[in-house]
C-alpha cells in the first residue's frame, strides 16, 4: 500500500509519496528569478529561500513543498485533492516515450489518469 498526495496541475492528474511532501502554502510573494532554468517559476521567501518548479504545468497559486534527496523545493499546483491510499497492483508501470524520467508509475481509475512523480527526479530540475 502506497499513500500519496493527490493533486493536478495544467497538464492533468498526479501524486507524489506523502513521505516526499511535507506541506501546501500559497503561492503568494513568489519573486522572479533572474536567468531561471526552464522549469524554475520563482523562488518564496524563508529561511532558507524555496525554489518553485512548475515541470508538471504550472498556472496555480498552490505550492506543495516537497523534500528529495537532501533538497527541499516547491512544485506550483492548481489544487491539491488530498491524501489517497493506492494498492500496490493499482500503480501500473511509468508511461513509455517519457523524457527525463518525471513519472515513476500510473494510476488508471473510471474516467481519469493519475501520474505519480518522481520526487528525486524533480528535484534534479534544479
Amino acid at each position: 500500500m502506497k499513500t500519496m498526495v493527490c493533486f493536478r496541475t495544467t497538464q492533468g492528474r498526479y501524486a507524489l509519496p506523502v513521505e516526499s511532501t511535507l506541506s501546501v502554502r500559497t503561492i503568494e510573494g513568489l519573486v522572479d528569478l533572474p536567468s531561471p532554468r526552464v522549469d524554475v517559476v520563482g523562488v518564496l521567501p524563508g529561511d532558507p529561500p524555496l525554489s518553485v518548479l512548475a515541470c508538471l504545468g504550472g498556472g496555480g497559486d498552490h505550492v506543495i513543498v516537497v523534500v528529495a534527496d537532501g533538497v527541499r523545493y516547491g512544485l506550483q499546483v492548481l489544487e491539491v485533492h488530498g491524501v489517497r491510499r493506492f494498492e500496490d497492483d493499482q500503480i501500473g508501470p511509468p508511461p513509455k516515450g517519457q523524457q527525463g524520467g518525471l513519472i515513476v508509475g500510473t494510476v488508471s481509475g473510471a474516467d481519469e489518469l493519475t501520474l505519480v512523480a518522481d520526487a528525486d527526479a524533480l528535484a534534479a530540475r534544479l
